[in-house]
């Protein structure tokens, strides 16, 4: 699931990813999600919304493409 936060309100939404998304797109969003900050991560988890971290990497990829990372990384 992706995490949409609204430009206009600033409200966030949990969107499912969809069979015809980009596995390779969604990758990426996984990974740029790294670089958010603290207050990021707070206002999900104070809407009950838990982040995946770094660790997750190889589960994500495994729910993407249904394999392991090492294909994709070397």
């Amino acid at each position: 699931m992706l995490i949409h936060e609204c430009t206009e309100c600033g409200t966030l939404s949990i969107n499912r990813i969809a069979a015809d998304d980009d596995p390779e797109n969604i990758l990426t969003i996984f990974q740029d999600s790294f670089l958010y900050g603290h207050p990021m991560r707070q206002l999900c988890e104070g809407q009950g919304i838990v982040m995946l971290s770094a660790e997750a990497t190889e589960m994500v990829c495994k729910q993407l493409y249904g394999q392991n990372i090492e294909q994709f990384t070397a």
